[in-house]
Parts: structure tokens; C-alpha cells; sequence
């Protein structure tokens, strides 16, 4: 059982309806084709729409409950013949060669790896699988040091909302250490039963920032090519201003 194992439904209710890059998805999966590959897929948020646009996906994620959700997604929208999900880990996944034509890492999962040799790791297994003129596209958070040094681990109640008819308060602290360039999240997820017993259920977690040039160095020593960076999903030119860092790397020939 991984982390996100128990939390997988409050992780569904909280982020499955955010949309704000499907479009960007859409256009880079319009200019690839298929078939594509989403390597730590969760519960299949981007999947779904790009199987509904007619793309043929494959979905890797370590936590079976997220996938879980994502296979009871498909089903319920009859698309599951589409897609592929595997419980598997990208460093090591048994990947074809030269298969994929677009391969996507969504919203900040890249930095669940914290590790410089889980990163490269990961990446030699996408370039493997990658078409020689396939695209990868990795999407990270643009971090700021200033805003993250003042994360100090106070705990915030962040959102309340309903899963299956209870209701789930989500309290969340962060804490950063700029020398690691790491943030350790704290998710605590209380849930309360109709005669108000609260189950809690916490989830911890870091993830690792990348800057720029440490990402373009990390692409080169695995065989791409950074070819455009954007600061946002509508490619926005990435500056130091920018919320998001969008990398879009091919494979390097010769």
C-alpha cells in the first residue's frame, strides 16, 4: 500500500474536477498524436478527456487506489478499452520501445521524486519508451525561494467539501527547507460522521523543487533536448514572475 492509498477518495474529491490544463493537454496531444503515455496518472483527471477526444493512453501510477478510482472513471464513461493502467513505478516500468509519441507528467508529481537518481531514472525510462520524435512534457511549480522560506508548518483549514455524502475538512501545513529545496506537506483530512465522530486520516509527504537549469541538466544527461519552456498552460513565456514551469523536451538525436 502506498501513501495515497487511503486517501485516494478525498484526493479524487479535492483535485478530479480541476481543469485549468486540459486545453493545454488537448493542444499538445493534437500536435503529437497518440499513443500516449502518463506516468504517474493518479486518478486519471487528464486521461479521461483526452480518451474522450479518441486518444489510445497508457496510465502508470504506484498507488492502486488512485487507479482504483481512475478505472471506475473510465468504465462509468465507457472509455476504459482506451486506456491502459498499470500498477507500476516509472523508474522501473516495463515500457516498449520507441512506442509512445507524447508522454506527460501532470501537475507537480515529477517532484514527488526527491531523489537525483529516482529523477534520472524516471526520465531514461520515458526516453526508452518515446518515439524518436516523440514529446515529453513536464509540469512543475515555478519556485519562488522568498514565499517558501516562510512556510513554517502552521497548520491552515484549507477547504471543506463532501465525499460519498460525509464531509471532509482538509487542514493543510507546509514546511520548506530552501537548502534541500524540498517542501514536507501535511494533509490532514477529518472526516465527520452524521453524529459528529471525526476520523482523521493524514497523509506527509515532500516534494522536491526543480529550477531551470538543474531540470534542463537532468533532461540532457538522459538523451533530450530542452525545446521550449512556458510559464503557463496558455505558453506564456516562462519568466521569473511565472506560476507554473512547463518543460517540453524531445529525445536528442545523433
Amino acid at each position: 500500500m502506498t501513501l495515497y492509498d487511503p486517501i485516494a477518495p478525498y484526493y479524487e474529491a479535492d483535485f478530479g474536477d480541476y481543469n485549468a490544463d486540459i486545453h493545454f493537454y488537448s493542444e499538445m496531444a493534437r500536435r503529437t498524436g497518440g499513443p500516449i503515455l502518463a506516468p504517474m496518472c493518479g486518478t486519471g483527471r487528464v486521461l479521461l478527456p483526452l480518451a474522450e477526444q479518441g486518444y489510445t493512453l497508457t496510465g502508470i501510477d504506484l498507488s492502486e487506489g488512485m487507479l482504483t478510482i481512475a478505472r471506475e472513471k473510465l468504465n462509468a464513461a465507457g472509455l476504459a478499452e482506451r486506456v491502459a493502467l498499470f500498477h507500476s513505478d516509472i523508474r522501473s516500468a516495463d515500457l516498449p520501445t520507441n512506442h509512445f509519441a507524447f508522454a506527460f507528467v501532470a501537475i507537480n508529481s515529477f517532484m514527488h521524486l526527491e531523489r537525483v537518481k529516482d529523477q534520472l531514472a524516471a526520465l531514461e525510462r520515458i526516453h526508452h519508451t518515446l518515439q524518436p520524435d516523440g514529446v515529453l512534457v513536464l509540469d512543475l511549480f515555478n519556485p519562488d525561494p522568498l514565499r517558501l522560506a516562510q512556510e513554517d508548518g502552521r497548520l491552515v483549514l484549507e477547504r471543506v467539501y463532501e465525499v460519498e455524502g460525509r464531509q471532509v475538512q482538509k487542514l493543510v501545513a507546509s514546511e520548506s527547507d530552501v537548502a534541500a529545496q524540498t517542501s514536507t506537506m501535511t494533509y490532514l483530512f477529518d472526516e465527520v460522521a452524521a453524529n459528529g465522530q471525526v476520523t482523521r486520516r493524514t497523509l506527509r509527504f515532500t516534494l522536491r523543487w526543480l529550477y531551470r537549469y538543474e531540470l534542463e541538466h537532468l533532461l540532457h544527461r538522459t538523451g533530450f533536448v530542452l525545446r521550449a519552456l512556458y510559464g503557463s498552460y496558455d505558453l506564456d513565456e516562462y519568466c521569473t514572475e511565472s506560476d507554473r514551469m512547463l518543460a517540453l523536451a524531445v529525445p536528442r538525436r545523433g
